[in-house]
Parts: C-alpha cells; sequence; structure tokens
C-alpha cells in the first residue's frame, strides 16, 4: 500500500474481505487487493467522492463535509481505515 502510495495511488477501501495473508518461508505476508475503487493523485476530483466500506472508513470521510464532497481522500484515510479493520478483527 504504501509503495503505491508513493507512485500516487490511492486503494480507498480498505476493508477485511480486501485484505489477504499467507504463510511463507516462517512468515507472515500481508496483501491488499481488489483496486477497482483506486484513484490516482492526479485524478483530482474523483478523490472528493466517497468510497469505501463504512463501518471501516475514515471519521473524517463520513462527515456532512465529506458528503458534500468536500474531504479529499488521502493515505492517513487508508491508514485510519486499516486501524478499523485490526480493530475489528481482535474484538
Amino acid at each position: 500500500h504504501h509503495a503505491l502510495w508513493k507512485g500516487g495511488v490511492l486503494h480507498r477501501d480498505v476493508s477485511p474481505s480486501n485484505l489477504m495473508v499467507y504463510h511463507l518461508r516462517g512468515q507472515y505476508i500481508g496483501i491488499l487487493n481488489d483496486y477497482d475503487l483506486l484513484s490516482f493523485e492526479c485524478d483530482g476530483s474523483r478523490g472528493l467522492k466517497r468510497i469505501g466500506t463504512v463501518p471501516f472508513m475514515a471519521v473524517n470521510l463520513l462527515s456532512l463535509a465529506a458528503m458534500a464532497g468536500k474531504v479529499e481522500h488521502v493515505y492517513a484515510h487508508d491508514a485510519e481505515s486499516l486501524i478499523w479493520v485490526l480493530t475489528w478483527v481482535c474484538l
């Protein structure tokens, strides 16, 4: 995810159904899949569209301002979504 972000790509839908983990040579490897809702930094207005799995979306993206298209989706929102997923998995 970080490498894609460095390349200007945002996933925009981090959720349990989009995460996979596999075991290889004694290590667990995590993969984020399903990039059909991604956006590129250069897309401009697409980053303002509210997209994601609601229970795991960043709180800021659920605000009235976001619903009005005034909050741009940024890397921190995907990171917060991952925190919500990990919280959900642990509970």
